[in-house]
């Protein structure tokens, strides 16, 4: 990101780590990647430092979609806004599924957030005015790429709304590229930088073979 203008992207849709440090505790296959935490998932300084990049590559007038952990949300929003974006929604994405969590004392989670930001002030695209509650079905089984993949059609919503047609979206942490794929899908053009090799190279192949 670093090496990238200032201004020089249209919309951001990301879904950087949570700092939740999470793992899953179910699978039988103890060597499987779920098993183990995302890297950066305890680093503040991180989501930090690129939210601050996210704002200055950012075009003026332009919106940020940015997923995160409803543990966090009220840390997410003030780093957001402390970087110069105005906070405009935090989105509830309800799932069709919910975490197992504290089985005796807790209940189970069936949503996660998104926050929306602008950079300025960014108008529709479409007169039609969503609320900020959206039901979605995760991804899940043999389509699961990636631990915390997002849906297509759920990142579809979000260029639908903010961007058009070869806008450039970017995502600075587009794991299986997912965000890659509904650019694709929407014929808008797209920047996705991934730290992990294993993932970049499932990005890398998706959307290849997309063309």
């Amino acid at each position: 990101m670093k090496s990238m203008k200032d201004c020089s992207v249209d919309c951001i849709v990301t879904d950087p780590p949570y700092l939740t440090n999470y793992k899953t505790c179910y699978r039988k296959d103890k060597t499987h990647r779920a098993n183990f935490t995302i890297t950066n998932d305890n680093n503040s300084d991180f989501i930090i430092n690129y939210i601050n990049e996210c704002y200055r590559i950012l075009k003026d007038n332009s919106a940020m979609f940015m997923f995160c952990s409803s543990h966090h949300v009220g840390w997410f929003k003030e780093q957001i806004e402390k970087a110069g974006f105005n906070w405009k929604n935090t989105i509830i994405w309800v799932k069709n599924n919910w975490s197992a969590g504290d089985l005796q004392a807790g209940l189970g989670r069936q949503y996660e957030c998104i926050i929306l930001a602008h950079k300025g002030r960014c108008l529709r695209k479409n007169d039609y005015r969503y609320t900020d509650v959206w039901k979605f079905d995760r991804v899940a089984g043999k389509e699961q790429l990636h631990q915390n993949q997002k849906p297509i059609d759920l990142l579809e919503r979000c260029l639908e709304l903010y961007t058009s047609e070869n806008d450039v979206v970017f995502d600075g942490c587009m794991g299986s590229g997912s965000t890659g794929v509904a650019c694709n899908n929407m014929n808008r053009e797209f920047i996705g930088i991934e730290i992990e090799k294993e993932f970049f190279d499932i990005a890398k192949k998706r959307i290849d073979n997309l063309d």
